[in-house]
């Protein structure tokens, strides 16, 4: 009785300790900080949850190995993703250090994210990240071209698209 009275009052007090400590400051609100591990695992665990949901019923009308398609998507993400994102040159300053959480460097870190997710991420955008919805700033098909090219990044040392990204 005295384990379940325990944990019981451990369940309540350790998060109304943590509301009371944001409320009262006590909570890093910078950009800056490096976010600690265990809250990068439960954001990403999150998010990558929130797309898989989001983009269950999303039909891809671009096929997502059209060269024509994919350039265009390339084409897409030089001139509005990769000033956060980074591009094959590199990460991008801003994105990689002066975000909290940090923006995704795909051509660092690869992309694990099917075309349908990217799309969900794309015209909705992502709460408390940064990235914002392009749905008005965008045309579908731009949505779904970029959508499909982000899906396709890999790492350096990964099977790349075949496609010359110099």
């Amino acid at each position: 009785m005295k384990v379940l009275t325990a944990f019981i009052i451990g369940s309540i007090a350790l998060p109304v300790l943590v509301v009371l400590a944001g409320v009262m400051g006590f909570l890093p609100s910078d950009a800056i900080s490096s976010p600690p591990k265990f809250e990068s695992s439960i954001g990403m665990r999150a998010l990558d949850a929130s797309l898989e949901r989001r983009s269950k019923e999303l039909k891809n009308p671009v096929q997502p190995n059209d060269s024509a398609a994919l350039a265009a998507g390339e084409k897409v993400y030089e001139n509005g993703c990769a000033g956060c994102h980074g591009d094959a040159k590199g990460p991008s300053t801003w994105g990689s250090r002066d975000f909290y959480p940090r923006v995704p460097q795909f051509f660092q870190e690869g992309s694990d994210v099917t075309p349908e997710e990217a799309y969900a991420a794309v015209h909705d955008g992502i709460r408390y990240s940064g990235m914002g919805a392009w749905r008005d700033q965008m045309s579908e098909a731009d949505m779904w071209k970029v959508s499909n090219f982000v899906a396709q990044i890999r790492t350096p040392g990964d099977k790349k698209m075949d496609m010359d990204r110099d």
